[in-house]
């Protein structure tokens, strides 16, 4: 017998000020527009289909549409997940940001390998543009998070930090790695291998013009690891998603 077919996912965050949402079973849940757009118009979900919620922070639950009318739709509570728990290490990944498309890219494949946190960091030889950092671009990243999380069927999204520069990101110590072809650099294997087990994970990713000396330095200061890849020049997005598969793999994720 083949397999049946998954069951549509649907986002709902938690009610403000709660750490994650306290559905219960028989609990009514309206979806919020988008994803009721998404569920009436693109899906065509009527009463009585069966579908999945998931709420970004670690709850699910099984849930059947009851409503389905003037752009709203209404799933019931028939039976709550129990409760996850993110793996360990809990990897944050600090990024330049590129731009369009390789963005959107970066932000799946992040979401997907299960990153906990995302931070947009401004270095000397950043290229991105005012506007990809705007609330308005902002919102679009966090709409790709949740793409990504649907189709991956992950119950976590990862945090999306402010942008802030690397001197006000390092005004905190981080123990992690940063990606670096300089000649003080180790291959990455050698870098995770050196660093103890830790919960919290750094990865930071510089822009692709490459970091100053004093960016390195910092970081050093700061409690990074220079880590290489390779002997060629990664675009800021395959950088990114090669260092955290590395922590994945060789940090016990």
């Amino acid at each position: 017998m083949a397999d049946a077919a998954p069951l549509p996912r649907f986002y709902v965050p938690p009610v403000t000020g709660r750490a994650r949402a306290a559905w219960r079973d028989g609990h009514e849940v309206p979806l919020p527009p988008t994803e009721a757009h998404h569920a009436a118009h693109v899906l065509r979900l009527q009463a009585g289909d069966a579908v999945e919620l998931f709420d970004g922070c670690g709850a699910s639950a099984a849930a059947r549409v009851v409503h389905v009318r003037r752009g709203e739709v209404v799933a019931v509570v028939e039976s709550v997940g129990a409760p996850a728990a993110r793996p360990l290490p809990h990897i944050h990944l600090a990024f330049a940001v590129p731009k369009g498309r390789r963005l959107a890219w970066l932000l799946e494949k992040a979401t997907e390998l299960g990153v906990e946190s995302l931070v947009p960091v401004r270095f000397e030889r950043s290229v991105a543009a005012r506007g990809d950092l705007s609330a308005a671009a902002r919102r679009r990243w966090v709409a790709h998070s949740i793409a990504a999380a649907k189709q991956a069927r992950l119950v976590f999204l990862p945090a999306l930090e402010p942008p802030c520069t690397l001197q006000e990101f390092l005004a905190s110590p981080h123990a992690g790695i940063y990606g670096d072809l300089s000649t003080a650099a180790v291959p990455v294997a050698e870098a995770l291998r050196a660093c103890v087990p830790l919960a919290a994970f750094y990865v930071v990713v510089g822009p692709e013009g490459g970091l100053t000396a004093a960016e390195r330095r910092a970081m050093d200061a700061g409690g990074l690891a220079a880590a290489r890849l390779g002997r060629t020049t990664l675009r800021i997005e395959t950088a990114a998603i090669a260092l955290v598969s590395a922590v994945t793999a060789l940090q016990g994720g």
